[in-house]
């Protein structure tokens, strides 16, 4: 709904005034950006980086190595100092920089291929996320924040990749436990701070790595990455990871730190965080139990049970970041609604059979459409449940 039909709707119901609509109106009006501006001037300057790169790729063998860094220091230093010159116009100096990254990122693909250093694309990634790091500082864009961002997951994620460790599994969850865990952190510290330019961003970015982090675990089907050997003498070749298990619990401190020193964060939140945290802690902790390799119904049974315990820590993890955040009806939905996506996991896994008939497949439909029905009238009495005052 666009902003004057609502400021109309207030208006009729009696909220606000009619002056007070106009006044809203010509406030948001003159805070607009001009996003399509912008839009073509980033679309010309694509258009003529794109025809300067074929008129380069056309003659790029008569040209000489000087000429060729000579003339990318020169591009760059010339983009840094209209940069610096339109540094009062915040939305085109966001442009600039960018467009300076992305011209830095060049220049680390040329060198490479001029002295032929043969490198990995992840070290080209981590060397752009160091040369680039100051912007971080230097700027207040969203849009480098987040560019800057993804860089850095390319280095990790590529680094990740090329390991030949027998074991990578290992790595993702340290992966993204840490980074769901530092992300949150990180923003804490953009509350405690008042970083109010990147407190949003680090916010979306918090919550994305909360829920590939913790589905990671949550959704892990058969043996965790700890039973690495199934049988044989090789099984006592397997060590207690004492010192990963050290680290992922020392990174939860300045978790608590931040939650209690954090003025903005309730006493409930504070609870429910902790609990939250507690539990994904919990969810990448290896079990302390055995899997049974025998063929029998206990063994299935009791592996079978093992195999639940990450999918139980999940729904507890996100029971509490529900209850931390029930005031924010975004953030609440969906968590209801991840919890929901989990619990029908488990019905297809008990009850997937019924899926093969018709009938089956019609009552499957009418449970989802009750639930989600139940959900929907009893959402504010679940959000009192889990501790808002009404």
């Amino acid at each position: 709904m666009r902003l004057e039909q609502k400021l109309q709707r207030w208006v009729d119901a009696g909220l606000i005034r009619a002056d007070q609509s106009e006044a809203i109106l010509g406030f948001e009006e003159h805070k607009k950006t001009p996003y399509l501006y912008y839009s073509f001037l980033i679309l010309g300057a694509s258009v003529i980086g794109i025809g300067v790169i074929a008129i380069v790729a056309a003659n790029w063998e008569d040209i000489s190595d000087f000429f060729k860094l000579g003339f990318a220091l020169s591009l760059l230093v010339s983009t840094a100092a209209v940069a610096f010159w339109k540094r009062e116009n915040s939305n085109l100096s966001t442009v600039i920089i960018v467009l300076y990254s992305i011209l830095v990122l060049g220049m680390i693909g040329l060198v490479s291929q001029i002295y032929n250093l043969e490198g990995k694309y992840y070290q080209a990634a981590a060397l752009w996320c160091v040369l680039n790091a100051l912007f971080l500082w230097a700027t207040d864009s969203k849009t480098f924040l987040h560019l800057w961002i993804v860089g850095f997951q390319i280095f990790v994620t590529g680094w990740i990749w090329e390991q030949e460790h027998p074991v990578t599994t290992s790595y993702w969850n340290e992966y993204f436990y840490f980074s769901a865990v530092v992300f949150f952190i990180v923003w804490q510290m953009a509350e405690r701070f008042s970083w109010e330019s990147r407190k949003g961003s680090l916010f979306q970015w918090t919550m994305l790595f909360l829920v590939a982090g913790s589905c990671y675990r949550g959704f892990f089907e058969g043996r965790p990455y700890e039973v690495l050997i199934e049988q044989g003498w090789l099984s006592s070749e397997y060590r207690f990871p004492w010192w990963n298990v050290g680290l992922r619990l020392a990174i939860l401190i300045p978790v608590i730190y931040f939650l209690f020193r954090n003025t903005s964060v309730t006493a409930t939140q504070r609870k429910s965080l902790t609990f939250s945290f507690f539990f994904l802690f919990l969810s990448y902790f290896p079990l302390p139990f055995q899997y049974v390799m025998a063929d029998t119904f206990r063994a299935h049974v009791w592996n079978y049970f093992l195999a639940l315990i990450p999918s139980l820590l999940f729904i507890f993890f996100w029971l509490g970041i529900a209850s931390a955040f029930r005031s924010h009806k975004r953030i609440f939905d969906l968590s209801v609604a991840i919890i929901g996506v989990r619990f029908l996991f488990y019905y297809f896994d008990v009850f997937g059979t019924l899926t093969y008939t018709g009938f089956g497949l019609i009552f499957s439909g009418l449970l989802i459409i009750g639930v989600t029905v139940s959900y929907l009238r009893l959402k504010g009495k679940m959000r009192t449940l889990l501790g808002e005052k009404e």
